[in-house]
């Protein structure tokens, strides 16, 4: 058992942990990568919709930094859509314009890592961090069959939802409740419109979420889908309700039935909203692993990075006697607490919409499909208490049980 000391260990090379190691790493911080998978974006673990940075102020305005953060090179960017089309239960469409980059997850990962790495930080792949001790000042990671016992004066908890390593050092992680399960294929052969996001509601399909066909050009795209398991019928599988959207669907089969899968993604998404507390006394959390994912639309991408972004100056600046950690959980809940918080209220209206298709095709006719637009950009252009109120009186009228 051998020992190194490091400036800022950081668990997980996701696009959290890397925005994390670059920051710290360009600003004078030593900084190890500790990555449990042996190919840096594999598997693929989302939709890979981001806004472009011309979107970000309607979104995050506070996150003045997003400008230059997504400011992405074209090699890890698939296809570029302009618009969104959203698909009721009833069937009925409305569009609305939305201008997003859609990646090529595993390059843009890379992309994040490698920025870290020219920065200076050191990458282990294939590693697994076991446990963190003494608050975070000590981990130790299974590398080459052996376990080696690793010094920081900084841990980075990056390690996704149900983090361990945020566990060790007390400060907690997501509400199991609170995660939603995802599935999604990659197909070839597919009739889309390279142009349009296709996002489609209703219980018998993605039952207290959403499903979702991405236009990755050349006759692809991510056809997946996003469920809560309370929500769910039970027997029925994640594959079982993404099949049934793909074959049954009436407006997406057409599209999606002569289709070919070239591979599967899927995994966990928190929608409970940021973990209680972010930072410990020589430990940060970031990204999935601390909630900081936009609730009603499960974006995680944009926070991590911006997140991510500000730990590392977190780490720089106490390494320098300037403070505490807590700049850090000031600076993002400062950028983009806001919006988080506002994306979990806005979620557990919709939540009491999602329960019926009568109630979430009344709603979206009654404020003229404006609602579906503010849950893909986590945000509400009307009162919460009018919303409220509006979901009240339409559930009642309709005689629909919460």
């Amino acid at each position: 058992m051998s020992e190194k000391n490091y400036d800022a260990i950081v668990v997980g090379a996701g696009p959290a942990g890397a925005s994390v190691a670059r920051r710290a790493q360009e600003l004078g911080a030593e900084v190890l990568i500790i990555e449990k998978k042996r190919d840096i974006g594999y598997p693929i673990q989302c939709g890979e919709l981001v806004p472009t940075v011309e979107e970000f102020p309607k979104i995050l305005p506070k996150a003045k930094r997003a400008k230059e953060l997504f400011n992405l090179p074209s090699w890890v960017i698939s296809n570029d859509c302009s618009r969104v089309a959203v698909i009721g239960p009833s069937k009925e469409i409305y569009e609305f314009k939305f201008s997003s980059h859609i990646l090529d997850r595993s390059r843009f990962d890379k992309w994040l890592v490698m920025n870290a790495s020219r920065a200076g930080a050191e990458l282990w792949t294939c590693c697994n961090a076991m446990s963190a001790e003494k608050g975070g000042r000590e981990v130790l990671v299974k590398k080459d069959g052996k376990v080696v016992r690793l010094k920081t004066s900084i841990l980075v908890a990056a390690d996704g939802p149900s983090s361990k390593m945020a566990k060790d050092v007390g400060l907690g992680s997501n509400n199991p409740s609170d995660l939603a399960a995802t599935i999604g294929y990659l197909m070839g052969g597919v009739g889309v419109d390279p142009d349009l996001t296709e996002v489609y509601f209703g219980k018998e399909y993605a039952p207290g979420g959403y499903a979702w066909i991405i236009p990755k050009g050349d006759g692809m795209a991510n056809v997946g889908l996003g469920i809560r398991a309370s929500f769910s019928e039970r027997g029925v599988s994640l594959r079982d309700y993404l099949g049934r959207f793909i074959n049954k669907h009436p407006i997406a089969s057409k599209k999606l039935q002569k289709g070919v899968i070239l591979s599967m993604t899927g995994g966990l998404v928190p929608v409970g909203g940021p973990i209680k507390r972010t930072h410990g006394e020589n430990a940060i959390v970031v990204g999935d692993a601390a909630g900081q994912v936009m609730a009603t639309n499960g974006g995680g991408i944009p926070p991590a990075v911006i997140c991510g972004d500000i730990g590392g100056e977190a780490i720089a600046r106490k390494l320098r006697g300037e403070g505490d950690l807590s700049f850090y959980e000031e600076v993002w809940k400062d950028e983009v607490g806001k919006e988080l918080d506002s994306g979990v209220k806005l979620r557990k209206m919709i939540d009491i919409v999602l329960r019926s298709d009568r109630l979430t095709e009344g709603i979206f006719g009654v404020l003229d499909g404006k609602i579906v637009e503010d849950v893909l950009r986590c945000r509400l252009s009307m009162p919460f208490n009018l919303l409220y109120k509006t979901i009240e009186g339409l559930r009642k009228s309709l005689n629909v049980l919460k």
